[in-house]
């Protein structure tokens, strides 16, 4: 595996193993990811990279098992919009008192109830921040510029002003 395809995708499965604690599979995963670091050879990343994916495979939230078409975002925007979706949940998850927060955030009108736990509501706004920044990205308004961690991108034009453009 070429070095730069190893450094993306070991990014992603650092994003990942920093969520939460994966016990034994996780250490296991991060000293392959050592030792891919301290190797100049590409066959041997390739070996390493393949016991990352076996030992990640067991866990339904791997980044790099793959279901369904591959991103059409470059990796740098894919993995900068997956690092702030992962921040962005870990802050709502991080939330102590979600009782109240749970009674009156709901879930979107057609969906109806109410979210049984606040990861699931830190879930939906995770995913709310990675649609956003993708959409930025293909409006043009971010171009995957991070500020320590947080995303450089410019807000949507209000409706008045999207209106007033498309009339001229």
């Amino acid at each position: 595996m070429k070095q730069d395809n190893w450094n993306i995708n070991t990014a992603k499965v650092s994003l990942w193993l920093e969520t939460e604690d994966r016990g034994d599979n996780g250490k296991a995963i991060e000293l392959s990811i050592m030792l891919g670091n301290n190797c100049n050879d590409d066959e041997l990343r390739s070996t390493y990279w393949t016991a990352i994916r076996s030992i990640g495979s067991s866990f339904d939230d791997f980044p790099m098992a793959r279901r369904g078409r591959e991103s059409a975002l470059p990796d740098a925007i894919e993995l900068a919009a997956t690092s702030v979706k992962n921040t962005v949940t870990a802050a709502f998850a991080g939330i102590t008192d979600s009782d109240t927060l749970l009674k009156v955030i709901l879930p979107h009108g057609r969906t109806g109830g109410s979210y049984a736990t606040i990861d699931d509501l830190a879930e939906e706004y995770g995913n709310k921040a990675y649609r956003a920044l993708v959409q930025g990205y293909k409006d043009g308004r971010w171009d995957g510029t991070m500020e320590d961690s947080v995303p450089q991108m410019a807000s949507p034009p209000i409706k008045a002003d999207k209106e007033a453009e498309t009339e001229v």
